[in-house]
C-alpha cells in the first residue's frame, strides 16, 4: 500500500468519524428534546391531577361548611319559633303574675305608710 492510498484511508475515516459523531450529536440532542418533553407532560399531568384533586377537597369542604351553616340556622330559627310559640302560651299567665306581684307590693306598701 502506497503512502498516498494510506492517506487517503485515513481522510475517509476521519470523514466517517466526523459523520458518526455528527451524527451520534443529533441523536442525543432529539433525545434530550424528547425526554425534556415527556417530562413537561408527566409534570403537568401530575400537577394537573393534583390541582383537581386539591379542587375537589376544597370543594367538598366548603359544601359540608355550607350545609352545617345551614343546619346551624335552621335550628337557630327552629328554637326561635318554639321560644315565641312558649312565650304567646305563657303570656297571659305570666303577665297576671306580675300584675298581681306588682299590685301585692304596692299593697304592702300602703299598709306600711298607715
Amino acid at each position: 500500500m502506497k503512502l498516498s492510498e494510506v492517506f487517503a484511508s485515513l481522510l475517509s475515516a476521519e470523514d466517517q468519524a466526523v459523520e458518526y459523531v455528527s451524527t451520534a450529536k443529533s441523536k442525543a440532542e432529539r433525545l434530550r428534546a424528547n425526554a425534556r418533553v415527556n417530562y413537561e407532560e408527566k409534570r403537568r399531568a401530575a400537577l394537573d391531577t393534583a390541582h383537581a384533586a386539591a379542587r375537589a377537597v376544597v370543594d367538598g369542604a366548603r359544601q359540608r361548611g355550607d350545609k352545617e351553616a345551614l343546619d346551624i340556622l335552621n335550628s337557630g330559627e327552629s328554637e326561635r319559633r318554639k321560644m315565641a310559640e312558649l312565650f304567646q302560651k305563657n303570656v297571659d299567665q305570666l303577665m297576671t303574675a306580675l300584675v298581681n306581684e306588682v299590685a301585692e307590693e304596692c299593697m304592702a306598701r300602703a299598709r306600711s305608710v298607715k
